[in-house]
């Protein structure tokens, strides 16, 4: 990984890891993107606008490979991580847990960092993926990581309660809505997830299946749905050179 802080031009630097004001990272393939002024705009209305020049100049640093950049406001600082992307996912595993919610900030991406990661370590079944976070009913909002959503036939089931405006989770409802699909809130059980079809969403593997919910000594199987390929193909395929030079 490299590290820079922003002082009129990205600095490589070894700025020790500190608490996170605010985040914002996405899946950079070799210079292309998918949604990456979503992402921008989504960091700035927490953090404020970006400086002059600061994406002109962030491009040229993430132009080859395929990487998971994360820019955060740290203490004052504009900091950037250039980190390898993993490959995607094929599919995810889930732990579902009845535990206290971690957030504090849950419309904002990136204080709450330690806390999820503090979350995980507790209540994560070895092998899972990622932890479900729950209202205090027991319906599923979110992951650590990423959006859920749900499908109830030809209906496309989103949590209700609060969740962070995932940017992957806001292209796959537009989507919908330009398709005339219905869209509804419900509250996402694990006893649903065993008849419907439950989906994983982030920028870093796009569209991921939920294969597995693990429930205690319990293991969910959630159906396939009869699209997901043509949903799968569609996001990969929104990557493009989203700015000039890049």
């Amino acid at each position: 990984m490299r590290r820079y802080a922003w002082r009129g031009d990205f600095v490589e630097c070894d700025v020790p890891d500190g608490p996170l004001d605010v985040a914002d990272s996405w899946r950079h393939s070799n210079g292309r993107t998918n949604g990456l002024h979503l992402h921008l705009e989504r960091f700035a209305r927490s953090a404020g606008p970006l400086p002059d020049g600061f994406v002109d100049k962030l491009m040229p640093l993430l132009r080859d490979g395929e990487l998971f950049p994360r820019i955060a406001l740290s203490q004052g600082l504009l900091l950037l991580d250039v980190r390898p992307a993993p490959p995607p996912r094929s599919s995810t595993t889930l732990t579902y847990t009845q535990a206290p919610d971690p957030r504090t900030q849950p419309e904002v991406k990136g204080p709450d960092f330690a806390a999820f990661h503090a979350y995980r370590s507790r209540y994560q079944v070895e092998g899972t993926d990622d932890t479900v976070i729950v209202d205090k009913h027991g319906s599923m909002l979110e992951t650590t990581t990423g959006a859920l959503v749900m499908w109830d036939g030809d209906t496309l089931c989103v949590p209700d309660g609060v969740w962070l405006p995932s940017i992957t989770l806001h292209q796959v409802v537009s989507r919908a809505e330009r398709l005339g699909i219905r869209i509804e809130r419900r509250r996402l059980t694990p006893e649903l997830a065993s008849a419907h079809p439950l989906w994983f969403l982030n920028s870093l593997h796009g569209i991921s299946p939920v294969r597995e919910l693990h429930v205690g000594d319990t293991v969910i199987t959630s159906p396939a749905h009869p699209c997901f390929d043509e949903w799968r193909d569609w996001w990969w395929g929104g990557f493009t050179v989203e700015w000039p030079g890049c």
